[in-house]
């Protein structure tokens, strides 16, 4: 049998984790002198409803060694391999704490950690590819090759409600920031192969349109993933604009649609935003 291990910063819900008994290694979040785990989806109400009405901003950190060790260990005693899935190395150092508790773990040549330079619901839809594979029999080197071809195209991509939490948290300058805001000028940010990029555009209605722009060409589309931060006002919105676009694509119905909440780790610098994830071919 094959343990599929993943970091919280996967968002998935509870429910898939229990049912497909996956281990979740919670990175950390330290806030007002207050250090808590990061947990599923659905418990972040509290945290974003304060962080959203302060301009203190939180530090974060990968989970411990022995916490990845630990659930290694019990997988090989059980006599299972183990894939880990991890945030991207290019913003953590999660990828490199899974590796050092594989190499001290009580059977190495049984683990493998995939890194999967991706952010929040992607590395999901990965780990949804990585179950279906293992319940059908294949192996874990087979489930590493797929997972690479299906990272070459995937990502995630936002935008963020204002450009006041990009600006608390040092990416951009005040006055960029107030001429921003003054031209409404929306940052469509999006992460690809390890890769944080952003380019802008002008409204929030004609950004969320360049958003759906950037969806994969029918027939590519695996699985899609609805999104949002610190429940954005305008996520009702986004989801109606994203359910009437996929109904108007030939390929409608071979699309896996799912909805979801990005966590304190991944959203902290963005504050309230919408967006949207996706595997492809």
């Amino acid at each position: 049998m094959i343990k599929i291990i993943s970091d919280s910063t996967s968002y998935m819900t509870k429910e898939y984790a229990e049912k497909h008994d996956i281990s979740i290694i919670p990175l950390r979040v330290l806030y007002q002198d207050t250090e808590f785990e990061e947990g599923f989806p659905g418990t972040f109400d509290k945290f974003f409803d304060d962080f959203t009405k302060t301009k203190i901003f939180p530090k974060t950190s990968q989970p411990s060694l022995e916490h990845f060790t630990e659930e290694i260990n019990k997988a090989i005693d059980n006599g299972d391999e183990v894939i880990i899935f991890t945030i991207s190395s290019t913003v953590s150092g999660t990828y490199s704490a899974a590796n050092l508790a594989k190499n001290q773990s009580k059977d190495p040549s049984k683990v493998y950690v995939f890194d999967s330079m991706a952010l929040a619901q992607t590395i999901w839809g990965y780990i949804m590819e990585a179950v279906n594979m293992r319940d059908a029999g294949k192996t874990c080197q087979e489930i590493i090759e797929r997972l690479e071809i299906l990272r070459e195209n995937s990502q995630i991509v936002f935008v963020p409600d204002t450009l006041e939490y990009i600006y608390k948290g040092g990416r951009i300058g005040k006055v960029t920031a107030t001429l921003g805001s003054i031209l409404q000028i929306k940052p469509i940010v999006y992460f690809k192969k390890g890769d944080l990029k952003n380019k802008n555009s002008f409204g929030m209605q004609r950004a969320m349109r360049d958003m759906i722009a950037m969806i994969p060409q029918p027939h590519k589309l695996k699985r899609l993933f609805i999104l949002h931060i610190a429940n954005s006002t305008l996520y009702e919105t986004w989801k109606n604009m994203l359910y009437k676009h996929i109904e108007s694509r030939e390929d409608k119905d071979e699309i896996e649609i799912y909805e979801g909440e990005v966590g304190p780790v991944v959203s902290t610098h963005a504050g309230p935003a919408v967006g949207m994830a996706w595997t492809t071919e």
